[in-house]
């Protein structure tokens, strides 16, 4: 197999003309150039170049390797640069994956003051976090609903509960709490359409024998905000914590009327060396999250 250098060689004599050129452009003498391309057409016993008046010009078996090496030598580049960085990187960096609650700048701010420096983000739908962490694609998740998994330890955080949030211009603004009807009449937004047991669609909605009238998945609790307090439109129920975390003054939350839905939060990593040191930071960090 020929080494790069013979590569580098072609893609400069085809970009300059000559071979004069190509070995300027290059930083090799005439004489050096001269050779590797005999050495290239005598290992590969094939003809590469062709004279035509002052200019070299490839031959078809010149031209597939040219094509190859365009394709080869930008990969192999970039692959370089990349093992640098990693091989200079300090310390090896904890995966967190992140699902639809995604409003997690302040999370990763706080990292830096716990110790735990090297907190590198990941995002997955809802439904394959868990199996993300089964096949080491992460570390850690912050998790309501926490896999039971030898190789995963979940480490309780805080309990809050699922509120509505409403924009600030609607009449529902001013309640003291909104029913299952009165939210089912509004354009739903929520991160998950699916009726899991234990949440609004399974405690509050369906004893009321409500439904919403119109549904609009966003896998994203930071759109699903933005989108509610920049149109002033639509309403969605979310955990407390989320909605303080992204609190904007153009929305208004209130309690679900005749009912409190509790929701326990975990973190819930795979057991490793790398976790087991930053173990006490993150617990520290996460069970703030509640509280900004």
């Amino acid at each position: 197999m020929l080494d790069i250098k013979y590569y580098i060689l072609i893609d400069a004599i085809e970009r300059h003309g000559s071979l004069q050129a190509a070995a300027a452009a290059i930083g090799l003498t005439q004489p050096a150039a001269t050779h590797r391309v005999r050495e290239m057409e005598r290992r590969l016993a094939v003809s590469l170049f062709e004279r035509r008046g002052r200019r070299t010009t490839l031959t078809a078996a010149g031209q597939r390797l040219l094509e190859a090496g365009r394709e080869a030598v930008p990969i192999l580049a970039s692959a370089e640069a990349d093992a640098l960085l990693l091989a200079r990187s300090d310390t090896q960096a904890l995966k967190w994956g992140v699902d639809a609650h995604d409003i997690v700048s302040h999370i990763l701010v706080e990292s830096h003051r716990h110790e735990v420096k090297n907190l590198e983000l990941y995002r997955f739908p809802t439904h394959t976090l868990a199996s993300a962490l089964f096949e080491k694609q992460i570390d850690l998740a912050l998790m309501s609903d926490p896999p039971v998994q030898n190789g995963i330890s979940n480490i309780f955080l805080f309990e809050d509960e699922l509120r509505a949030v409403v924009p600030a211009s609607h009449p529902l603004a001013h309640r003291e709490s909104v029913s299952a009807e009165e939210i089912a009449q509004e354009p739903f937004l929520t991160f998950s359409a699916a009726r899991e047991p234990g949440y609004e669609f399974d405690l509050f909605f369906n004893p009321s024998g409500q439904a919403p009238v119109s549904i609009q998945t966003i896998e994203s609790v930071s759109t699903i905000l933005d989108t509610i307090a920049l149109s002033q439109r639509g309403v969605s129920i979310l955990s407390s914590w989320i909605i303080a975390a992204g609190h904007r003054r153009e929305l208004a939350v209130k309690p679900l009327k005749g009912v409190t839905i509790p929701v326990r939060w975990y973190l819930s990593c795979r057991e490793s060396e790398l976790v087991n040191e930053n173990l006490e930071g993150l617990k520290n960090i996460f069970k703030n999250i509640n509280r900004q």
